[in-house]
Order: C-alpha cells, then structure tokens, then sequence
C-alpha cells in the first residue's frame, strides 16, 4: 500500500484533501471578501432607497404610469385580477371597442436606444405575443436623459412580426437610420378617439 505524504495526511493519517477544510487561507479569504461585498451593498441600497427596485416592481410602476396617461387621454382603464393574462391593462375606448395592452417599460439605455422583451414563457422557453392574446405592446422610456419626462411607444402586435425583443431608439442612432419602429413614437392616436361608454 502506498505511504502518504506528511503534507498530504492529517494528524490522525487520513488523507487530507486540499481545499476540503473550512480553515484554510483562501477559504477565509473569499469568506472576508463576500461579507465585505454584502456590507457595502446594504450601505449603498440604505442611501439610494431606488436600488431597492426589482423587475416586478419596475413593471407595476410602468403599468401604473400607462393607466394614468391613458385615463388622461379620456380612456377608461382596467386591469385584471392575478397575473394570469397576456395583457396588463384593458383599454374601454367606448361604444364597446377595447384594447388588450402589455406594458413594458426601461430606465437603462445603451448605444441611445432600450431593449424591451415582447414574449412570454412557457415551461422556460420564450414565446411572441400574438394578435389573439394581445392588441397593443406600451413601451415606456423614463430615465435621467429625460429629466422624469416619459417617452411611449404605442405598437400593434401585428407589427412586432413574431420578435421576442425589440430595440427602441428615442434619441437617434450612430448612422442615422430610421429605425423600424419609430413611427409608433407617441403613437395614441392608433388606440382612437375614446367615445361616450354607455
């Protein structure tokens, strides 16, 4: 039988596997370096309560954003119970015609444009909206470019062609290109004029 090592065995002649005991100098280390990293996040996330925002908060806030301008432009404005449907907010334009909209929104630009997911998951795999779940996809822009002024994106699902992301451009491109969806900028009056509900 092979004889170990006096550095590869214990005290009590086991093997010793490096990196197995919660003592050693690099374990510590990473130990020390993890509980500094948790330490200065909770400091910065106490003097910006902003951070403290998930995906699923920054989607309510979004939703909410779009109800009130819509309730502005005369809309009547519902959302459904639970999260079991396609669509955030259900638009009532009015002599009983209405709009299934999903609502996106992003704070965070990159090459002057934001990304927004236009799909959905199931069972993990990504799947496009299409015109029998939703009417409309909202996208919202409101971020410190704007000075807490919003930029909307009204786009008919029609138009999203099966995409599961899309970029959106509201302070130009590098080539001066007009991008695909820029004429849907604002677009409101695709929603119509909103009517007398009875």
């Amino acid at each position: 039988m092979k004889r170990l090592s006096r550095a590869g065995a214990g005290r009590d002649g086991a093997k010793r596997v490096p990196g197995s005991q919660r003592g050693t100098n690099w374990e510590k280390t990473a130990r020390r370096k993890a509980a500094r990293k948790r330490a200065a996040n909770k400091k910065k996330m106490r003097s910006d309560p902003g951070l403290r925002k998930t995906s699923k908060h920054r989607g309510d806030v979004s939703e909410m954003q779009f109800m009130i301008e819509a309730s502005n432009r005369g809309f009547g404005v519902a959302k459904p119970i639970g999260d079991n449907e396609r669509y955030d907010v259900i638009l009532d334009r009015g002599r009983r015609r209405f709009w299934r909209v999903q609502v996106r929104g992003s704070e965070f630009v990159h090459q002057n444009g934001f990304s927004v997911r236009t799909c959905w998951r199931k069972s993990g795999k990504p799947m496009p909206y299409t015109p029998k779940q939703i009417d409309f996809l909202a996208a919202v822009y409101r971020g410190k470019q704007t000075h807490g002024r919003q930029i909307w994106y009204l786009i008919p699902v029609r138009a999203l062609g099966g995409r599961l992301g899309i970029t959106l451009y509201p302070f130009g491109t590098r080539h001066d290109r007009h991008p695909r969806f820029e004429r849907y900028r604002e677009a409101w009056e695709l929603l119509g004029k909103p009517g007398p509900r009875e």
